[in-house]
């Protein structure tokens, strides 16, 4: 990735990309590197306080990569994928009527707002600290709305890094003349529940409910 925080623009004939927070990794391995030391902690005190509490230490693991790791934004030919902590929203291009950074990466489309968990726009005086040619060659659509650029606009950020990437992939199908017909097929949404990742935390929930009610 480049100063400005662009690497090679996708191909909206073929690539993908997919985004995550960064900062939201080195979340995830602390995260890893604390619970193994508490489940080797208890375990070496004994057998019990290690299943009374170890679930309880995994379930705080696995929220930290629910919230930080699993939510994602992907740039695919078919669309832009949102995946949020227990949902996921597959929006096609043809649905998506504008792109907004105010608060986070928003895709506005026929069917409603779809917010990016893992696009959060940074603070409104971010952009004094962003040098001047960080903020040159964005996508045309990017001053849409406003003349100015936002602080959620800046590719440095993760909504303006996200935001980056789907105007450039949505700009080169709309020169391509692939959204000419304008025609939005059902909604142009489809949102469903993350069924694996909601099990596996109904399940430690209540595997670490019962192991600290029920054990001495």
């Amino acid at each position: 990735m480049d100063a400005n925080g662009r690497d090679r623009m996708i191909d909206a004939s073929s690539d993908s990309k997919t985004l995550r927070p960064r900062f939201g990794r080195v979340l995830v391995v602390l995260a890893g590197v604390v619970t193994v030391a508490v489940l080797v902690s208890l375990a070496v005190t004994g057998i019990g306080p290690l299943v009374r509490f170890g679930p309880l230490a995994l379930l705080g693991a696995y929220v930290v990569w629910l919230l930080f790791w699993s939510p994602a934004v992907t740039i695919a030919p078919s669309g832009v994928i949102i995946r949020n902590i227990l949902r996921e929203h597959e929006v096609t291009w043809p649905a998506i009527e504008r792109i907004d950074t105010k608060y986070a990466l928003q895709l506005y489309t026929t069917a409603g707002t779809v917010t990016a968990w893992s696009a959060p726009a940074p603070g409104r005086h971010a952009t004094f600290r962003v040098a001047q040619p960080e903020l040159g060659g964005l996508p045309e659509s990017t001053y849409a709305a406003e003349r100015s650029v936002r602080p959620g606009d800046i590719p440095t950020s993760e909504s303006g890094l996200a935001a980056l990437y789907v105007r450039r992939f949505w700009e080169q199908l709309r020169d391509a003349g692939h959204l000419d017909s304008g025609v939005v097929e059902g909604t142009g949404v489809r949102t469903h529940l993350l069924r694996r990742e909601t099990t596996v935390l109904v399940v430690l929930i209540a595997v670490a409910v019962l192991a600290a009610a029920l054990l001495p």
